[in-house]
């Protein structure tokens, strides 16, 4: 068994051996479906039938390798229709040799359930294969992750300086620069007193940003943000806002305002803040005019600002406007975005399967159809002992609701591992009450123990997966009471001691189903050391990623205080001296000097490197594209494999200005790009999507939605 494993992947094992088995003693049926000796002819006894050749060994063979292969190699849809296949092709084949329906019934259900069980192995193959590459493709790159990190917030200290210094000193440069060309003794004071206030505030943001403060901001700063602007109408008829709604409101109504000063001076400029249903409104029109001066701004305020918008899930738009120029911004103003599972961020429908994870549903459902269908191909096939199926049609029926019951807790014996083996053994009680009562015919014990296999799956799977909260070796009654009921159904009528014959039965059934509940406990307790091994490596990475991005942090706070700030600060003691020439020329040398250390933050040597593939790698793709890109939900790490996924899924889709989506739900994570492809997604993306366990689905408008699951259990 390998790391990270458990009792569930060997269970497809346990019942390979018994194709030779209980069922396939006594006589054979001939090619006629008559019982006798086998034919005088070279040939190979299928389970009751006698089938002429010795080709089929071969051809068995070779459609088990078939099945096998296609599930580890294709997607899920491409390879599952063959098990159907090869299950009418038994069919086929026995029929035509002249087989009963009974007989020909059994062969399909015997086929169907050891092809889905090969299905399954070969889909679980494929799983572990993924997982392992995707862990170490991450890891492989962790150096990366830290680079990243580091140029991450270079980029978001460079928005931020933007954002809080550059509208004061706009402000100041403009009104000194007026107040020296008109020589106005009221003007030139006024002048002096904006640029100290002006001054102290943008050194108190400075102050803010050395120290990571971001203040929360409401719809009440943009009042007082347009408080001293004279030339600006001002309408807000939205009494209050999300936060997050209210603070880009801020920023876009700061940049228009700032960009007006710069572009437009001196020409009136109106603002309306308005609701259009649910969406916050502001716009932001100016009347034209001529610049301040040159050099004044970065040229990239705007872009940055769109982007953060749509990043909210709104839009930003800005151009010329008959003579002047217009700023409208359409907000969110909704409330926080779902977290629930299966709500995608965008769009309509979840893209997540209605019962989770195609691999875990995939082996759940082979195991069940495997447990269904090798009792009922044993009972269908005459064996010399008691007929299960020579009742009435009702009681037929009625056994195989049984054997389904029976089968059926096989497919959630993860998520529930404690009831499953309960219900299993339920179900058989059940089928003993019913043969009591004469519902149904008297049980085989070799079709008892064509059931029993998957009671023994299913211990296993509750020492391997035990509840949190309860510790995996307290679940030592659950192979005692699955022991004690098939000891019940091995004693059986007609024993003179049925209590001693009961207590023996239930010894020997006790060893097998002790010993798979020592591999459980095993399995599991190897798998929760692989996962603790690799989510302490992650934590690892994350945590170098967190210390990069510091230090990155502190060396430009010490830039920011020798440069920026120093020259904010020449500003205000100018305009404490009342000398109006120097505020003005030490404006223009701050505007100067935080220009050159933006366009330093912005000129990344490392640009050019490829993001590493995780989710906060995901940014970088984006900014790469200029697409922007939306968090919803619990922000939280996922496994590295699943990061690997979701940054492969989105590289695969993202193209220039689309918009991303991911929605960290509780048990998995939800990708939606808008504006990706007009027509279906690359093959290549369903083929790594499906090999993750995930879906893809596409909706109209070029919406693509991959679903991946949370966890990498196979």
């Amino acid at each position: 068994m390998t790391p990270g494993a458990d009792a569930d992947s060997t269970a497809l094992m346990i019942a390979g051996p018994a194709v030779g088995g209980p069922a396939a003693s006594g006589p054979a049926v001939s090619a006629r479906g008559v019982v006798g000796e086998p034919a005088a002819v070279p040939s190979v006894v299928v389970p009751g039938v006698t089938v002429a050749g010795v080709g089929v060994p071969v051809t068995v063979l070779a459609c088990a390798v078939a099945l096998y292969a296609l599930a580890r190699r294709r997607t899920a849809g491409a390879s599952a229709p063959a098990v159907i296949a090869v299950a009418a092709a038994t069919a086929g084949v026995v029929a035509g040799v002249g087989a009963s329906p009974r007989i020909v019934a059994a062969c399909a259900a015997l086929a169907f359930g050891m092809g889905a069980a090969l299905w399954a192995l070969g889909r679980s193959r494929r799983r572990r294969a993924a997982v392992r590459e995707g862990s170490a493709h991450y890891f492989l790159q962790a150096p990366a992750v830290s680079r990243h990190a580091a140029r991450e917030e270079r980029t978001r200290f460079a928005a931020e300086l933007h954002d809080v210094v550059a509208h004061r000193l706009t402000g100041v440069v403009v009104s000194a620069g007026a107040a020296c060309r008109l020589d106005d003794p009221e003007l030139r004071a006024e002048a002096l007193r904006h640029a100290g206030e002006a001054g102290r505030a943008a050194l108190a943001e400075l102050d803010a940003l050395a120290d990571a403060l971001d203040p929360p901001r409401s719809l009440r700063d943009l009042d007082v943000l347009v408080a001293d602007r004279p030339s600006v109408r001002y309408t807000r008829s939205v009494a209050a806002a999300t936060e997050t709604s209210s603070a880009l409101a801020f920023r876009v109504l700061r940049e228009a305002l700032t960009n007006a000063g710069r572009y437009a001076a001196g020409a009136p400029v109106r603002v309306t803040v308005d609701a259009d249903g649910r969406d916050l409104v502001v716009d932001v029109q100016d009347g034209g005019g001529a610049p301040t001066g040159k050099g004044l701004g970065s040229g990239s305020g705007l872009d940055a600002l769109r982007r953060a918008v749509a990043a909210a899930g709104g839009r930003l738009d800005a151009g010329p406007d008959g003579a002047g120029w217009r700023v409208l911004a359409r907000l969110p103003d909704a409330a926080p975005a779902p977290t629930s599972v299966g709500e995608p961020p965008i769009g309509d429908g979840p893209a997540r399967p209605a019962l989770g994870p195609r691999g875990t549903l995939a082996l759940g459902a082979a195991l069940a159809l495997l447990a269904f269908a090798l009792p009922l191909g044993a009972g269908l096939i005459p064996a010399g002992g008691p007929d299960v199926f020579a009742a009435s049609g009702a009681a037929r029926g009625l056994l195989a609701v049984l054997l389904a019951a029976h089968a059926a807790p096989l497919a959630f014996r993860r998520a529930m591992p404690l009831a499953a083996p309960l219900t299993a053994s339920a179900a058989l009680l059940a089928w003993l009450a019913c043969e009591r009562l004469g519902w149904t015919a008297p049980h085989s014990t070799d079709v008892l123990l064509w059931c029993w296999w998957g009671d023994l799956v299913l211990v296993g799977s509750a020492a391997s997966n035990a509840p949190s909260g309860l510790r995996a070796r307290r679940t030592w009654p659950v192979p005692v009471v699955v022991a004690a009921v098939a000891g019940l159904a091995l004693a059986g009528d007609g024993v003179t001691e049925p209590l001693l014959a009961w207590a023996v039965f239930t010894a020997g059934c006790a060893v097998p189903a002790l010993a798979m509940w020592a591999l459980g406990l095993r399995a599991g307790s190897r798998r929760r050391a692989v996962v603790a091994a690799e989510e302490s490596r992650r934590d690892s990475v994350e945590r170098h990623a967190a210390d990069a991005a510091r230090a990155e942090r502190l060396r430009l706070i010490r830039g920011l205080r020798d440069t920026a700030r120093a020259r904010v600060a020449a500003v205000v003691a100018a305009a404490d001296r009342g000398e109006l020439p120097a505020v003005l020329a030490e404006g223009r040398a701050a505007m100067a000097v935080l220009r050159e250390l933006l366009a330093e933050l912005r000129a990344d040597p490392g640009s050019d490197d490829d993001p590493p593939p995780t989710l906060a790698g995901v940014a970088g793709l984006a900014a790469r594209h200029r697409a922007a890109t939306r968090l919803t939900g619990e922000v939280r790490p996922f496994p590295p494999a699943v990061e690997v996924a979701a940054y492969r899924a989105v590289e695969a889709l993202i193209t220039d200005e689309a918009r991303i989506g991911i929605h960290f739900a509780s048990d998995a994570l939800e990708i939606t790009v808008t504006g990706a492809h007009e027509v279906a997604p690359p093959r290549g993306l369903r083929a790594m999507v499906d090999a993750a366990d995930g879906t893809v689905t596409v909706a109209d408008g070029g919406t693509v939605r991959v679903w991946l699951p949370g966890t990498v259990r196979t």
